[in-house]
């Protein structure tokens, strides 16, 4: 009997290392679910994205095991890859957010997680192109957006979520803005921005978002939301209140689906992709790339 062929990559230091104590009970749920498993602990950054484009033939599903970033890594490179070579995709949350993780309703819970990709479905999902570069779930720039990376790895591991929440919070004293030219099929505007993204997720830094549209993982659109800079604290505090109870119906805040967006300005905007540093820009073109990849649900 000729077994499936699976990767398991994992990284060693997401979250709280927790894939490392449950690691042998996740194998041995795949191996009982009729997989033949080779293991792979990522050894840096861009590891992922360097196995998958060069061993990806090798097996029929690689599973990663991480944070958002670790994933991404992994959608990149199989997305860099022809589509006839790119294999489906298993996912294990266990960073210290795992937004992508929650808007696929995927369980936190290591070993249910396992069970899920060996009884579950797979689903072609969309994925998004910065500057022609593949990403997974958002592109933003302004206030918040370095938080991400330079929250440091022991804040996340002891406090997860709120390690993001106490490094914003810091923050809010020092905000700088860009006057950005936006365009769209939707919408073109011209203002002052402190922060905005793009997105193809349900839940951004562990927050859900609540949009006038239901953001979906596979149908060719991603959500766009700007936010004005503010001319008053009244403002600033409208705007604080909105983020913190994920509450997004407040006149300085822009929402809007669509296919394509450009972003321009005279100056460099420095921005982030899937939490990772995406460089400085003053010309920035998002799409949307349907059906990207296949992912187990």
């Amino acid at each position: 009997m000729n077994k499936k062929k699976m990767l398991v990559m994992f990284n060693p230091s997401s979250g709280k290392s927790m894939i490392r104590q449950e690691l042998w009970q996740v194998i041995d749920i795949f191996v009982k679910g009729g997989y033949d498993v080779n293991v792979y602990p990522t050894q840096k950054r861009y590891d992922a994205h360097d196995v998958v484009t060069e061993r990806a033939q090798e097996f029929d599903v690689i599973t990663a095991c991480g944070g958002d970033g670790t994933l991404s890594e992994a959608i990149q490179g199989l997305v860099e890859l022809p589509k006839e070579k790119r294999v489906t995709l298993g996912y294990i949350p266990c960073g210290s957010t795992n937004d992508f993780g929650s808007s696929l309703e995927i369980p936190f819970d290591i070993p249910k997680a396992a069970e899920k990709i060996v009884s579950g479905i797979p689903l072609d999902c969309d994925c998004g192109l910065f500057n022609d570069k593949p990403f997974l779930y958002i592109s933003a720039f302004g206030t918040f957006t370095d938080v991400s990376y330079e929250t440091p790895q022991k804040l996340k591991n002891q406090f997860g979520h709120a390690a993001y929440i106490m490094e914003a919070v810091r923050r809010l004293s020092t905000y700088s803005y860009y006057h950005i030219k936006v365009e769209s099929e939707e919408l073109e505007l011209e203002d002052d921005f402190i922060f905005g993204f793009v997105s193809n997720t349900t839940s951004i830094g562990g927050m859900k978002g609540r949009f006038e549209y239901v953001p979906l993982l596979n149908d060719g659109l991603f959500e766009c939301v700007l936010i004005k800079k503010p001319g008053s604290p009244s403002e600033l505090n409208g705007i604080l209140t909105a983020l913190l109870t994920s509450d997004l119906d407040c006149p300085a805040i822009v929402k809007f689906t669509t296919k394509s967006v450009r972003f321009t300005s005279s100056e460099p905007i420095k921005w982030t992709t899937d939490g990772e540093d995406g460089g400085s820009h003053t010309d920035t073109q998002i799409s949307v790339v349907p059906g990207a990849y296949r992912i187990i649900i």
